[in-house]
């Protein structure tokens, strides 16, 4: 193979380790690499911004099982990738970011794109971080850059390669290719503790598995999980942000594990033991407390990184190994003697996450406006089979979840993740269909969300791709303002009021079809066309403002407490 330059050196690395797609911004230092990426058969996806590239190649990741590749200009297109690599890095997203800086000789001469410590920069948001100085080291760095990402605890790592190295032709001679492009094979958990694991969940009486991203993002590791609910008849359960673990209407299906925290309101008894398979304590399971996974439960927690078992709650079995092969042991393990009965634990645990909520019961409307539950029930029950649905925001994202056992979806990916970061949906949902040609994805985004990134329908509609962007708009942002209710009352109410916008002609005139919905029989006719022509449309949803969400009082805390100062979101403090 003849090599040209640095560029082509990156993309034919690249390309060796089987990535086929690449998300970014055109920019002038990147060009050497781009006309590489046409050479050797990698797709490009240009968006307009690049925090959207970097959380389209998370969306592309989080989906496709595997290693999502960005790419961003030195200085400026690098300053706007932050954001997506904040938020890949807080939720354990392998992502390989791309960047680049001005020639190495012009190093403090105040040149254009300079002045920025790009590695320093990233390295607090990214698992690793280097300046390829020498061209002929580009397979060796790029190899090694995947591995990290790859392995372990998964994370975004960052690749600053300055322009003379990528335009630089290079001597083929001197080309180091370090360990090569290939992965070593996943971690497999020890057989005594496997042993141990096993021989607990045999005896509990009311077993439950919590999966998380070490299962949602290999759909091999999601069958394994299957098959193994199917052999012990243990519900599962998926951390917040992690559906698609069983099928849909899978009877041992019970949907977020924050629906445990429900059981006791049934008079059923908490979970005595838990298997975490890759999910992590904290936000997204109650904290803490043991609201959700109760204190007195035995532990096992699966996890790569051995540092997280262990991290928040006490563990009782620990397990460092690769989700994907402790199942697959689990399974050799356990298919010889019969599981224990556990149909009656297993209808029970269950029960909560495929009820319907208390608020179910409210009007179909308040003050003219749909109430976003029933609108988003209804937009669930009207969505295509098997739809990958991507969702975006605070309260809009909590009526959604609420919503989504009425749908037949393939999976959803909630995207607002650990740093409860606004405005990623478009990313995930440009890099969800990229990964997976052909299937339907909507992307369900709070108005407030929804304007960080609007432009993005432009992307959507040059590559033609099949996303439907539904606008849950109820001209405020709804867990600020609704917080600030709670807190100061009406007149607290600051910087957290929107304009009801007609987002839906935006849309059109950024190439895609747009309807807008003011009654809930509205909404079925009005997904069918959109999804009709396979290309992006806009759904806008005029749902009322006036609705609070539980979860946002509950976020926020106890606001009666006197001898306490209430602090929104997290535990108040004492006086």
């Amino acid at each position: 193979m003849t090599i040209a330059n640095g560029g082509d050196l990156l993309a034919a690395t690249l390309a060796d380790a089987g990535v086929d797609v690449a998300f970014g911004l055109h920019g002038g230092h990147l060009d050497s690499f781009l006309v590489g990426c046409e050479s050797h058969g990698i797709k490009l996806i240009d968006t307009r911004h690049e925090a959207v590239a970097v959380n389209a190649a998370d969306g592309y990741s989080r989906v496709a099982g595997r290693l999502g590749v960005a790419f961003a200009t030195a200085s400026s297109g690098f300053s706007n990738a932050l954001a997506g690599l904040a938020h890949a890095y807080a939720d354990r997203s392998p992502v390989l970011l791309i960047t680049t800086s001005p020639p190495l000789r012009d190093a403090e001469s105040n040149v254009m794109q300079s002045f920025l410590d790009e590695s320093a920069l990233a390295r607090p948001m990214s698992k690793w971080t280097h300046k390829v100085t020498v061209a002929e080291e580009i397979p060796h760095l790029v190899s090694y850059a995947i591995r990290v990402a790859t392995s372990g605890a998964p994370g975004p790592v960052v690749l600053d390669i300055p322009i003379d190295v990528l335009f630089r032709p290079v001597a083929p001679d001197y080309i180091n290719y370090g360990g090569g492009t290939r992965r070593p094979a996943p971690p497999a958990p020890a057989p005594a503790a496997l042993s141990e694991a096993i021989d607990a969940l045999r005896r509990a009486e009311r077993p439950a598995i919590i999966a998380g991203a070490g299962v949602s993002r290999s759909t091999e590791t999601s069958e394994l999980l299957t098959r193994f609910a199917d052999l012990t008849g243990i519900p599962v359960f998926s951390q917040r942000g992690q559906t698609g673990v069983l099928p849909h209407d899978h009877p041992l299906n019970g949907y977020y594990a924050s629906s445990l925290a429900s059981l006791r309101q049934y008079g059923t008894p908490a979970p005595d033991v838990v298997l975490m398979l890759g999910a992590r304590f904290g936000m997204m399971l109650g904290g803490r407390g043991g609201g959700v996974v109760p204190l007195d439960a035995t532990i096992i927690q699966v996890d790569t990184d051995g540092s997280e078992i262990g991290h928040v709650r006490p563990f009782d079995i620990g397990i460092t190994a690769d989700c994907g092969e402790t199942l697959r042991a689990f399974l050799d393990s356990g298919a010889d003697v019969p599981w224990p009965d556990r149909s009656e634990w297993a209808a029970l645990a269950t029960t909560p996450g495929r009820a319907e909520p208390g608020f179910a019961d409210e009007p179909d409307s308040v003050n003219g406006r749909m109430h976003p539950y029933h609108a988003l029930r209804e937009l669930a029950r009207s969505l295509p089979a098997d739809t990958t649905i991507v969702i975006d925001g605070g309260e809009a994202g909590s009526w959604m979840a609420a919503a989504l056992p009425q749908a037949r979806s393939r999976r959803a990916v909630y995207g607002t993740g650990y740093l409860g970061f606004l405005g990623v949906g478009p990313g995930l949902a440009i890099g969800a269909a990229v990964a997976e040609p052909g299937r339907q994805v909507v992307l369900v985004v709070g108005d407030g969300a929804h304007g960080f990134h609007l432009q993005e329908f432009d992307t959507m509609a040059r590559h033609e791709l099949p996303i439907l962007t539904v606008v849950v708009n109820n001209a405020v942002w709804g867990m600020s303002i609704h917080g600030q209710d709670l807190v100061y009352g009406k007149e607290g109410r600051l910087i957290s009021e929107l304009r009801d916008t007609n987002y839906e002609q935006a849309a059109i005139g950024l190439g895609a079809n747009g309807v807008r919905a003011r009654t809930l029989d509205e909404i079925a006719p009005a997904v069918a066309a959109l999804t009709a022509d396979g290309g992006p449309g806009c759904l806008n949803l005029s749902v009322s403002g006036e609705v609070v969400h539980p979860v946002t009082p509950m976020m926020v805390g106890d606001t009666s407490a006197q001898d306490q100062i209430v602090i929104p979101y997290y535990d108040n403090l004492p006086k």
